[in-house]
This record gives C-alpha cells, structure tokens and sequence, in this order.
C-alpha cells in the first residue's frame, strides 16, 4: 500500500510513522521517502487499519493514486 502524508517534515516523522504501523503489525515492511512525503507499507493490515493507525500517529493520510511514480505498484505494463 502507498500512502501519501503531506505532514512529514523529516526523519523524526518518519521513524514515528514507521514505529506506530510495527507496532500494530510487526512483521510489516515499512518505507518513508521523507522528500516524496510519501510512505509504502507492506504487511497483513488492511488498507483502512494502516489509514488509522497513521490518524492515531497524528498523520493523516491519503492511498496514493495508481500510477503515482516511485514506489507504487505500478508494473509498467499498461503504458
């Protein structure tokens, strides 16, 4: 999943996003490109419960739209 998060000001933010999803999935993939202010989170929640845990973090988020550039999950193919 690709989130955008217009609240991401620095490496500070991005260690507190990432602690606040491992903390509710442990075993999830968390990337924070801080430039892009954009965050790609791969794991076993849901779409809406990474959208809730980052609320609950104080960021709010957006799903990113397909086909947004690095990092989405775009394959190319249809282009």
């Amino acid at each position: 999943m690709l989130f955008d998060i217009e609240d991401i000001t620095g490496d500070s933010c991005a260690a507190a996003i990432q602690r606040a999803i491992l903390l509710q999935d442990p075993t999830a993939e968390v990337t924070v490109t801080v430039g892009d202010k954009r965050v790609r989170v791969e794991g076993l929640l849901t779409e809406q419960q990474a959208l809730d845990t980052l609320a609950k973090a104080g960021y709010q988020a957006a799903a990113a739209a397909p086909h947004s550039g690095e990092g989405s999950e775009c394959c190319g193919g249809c282009s």
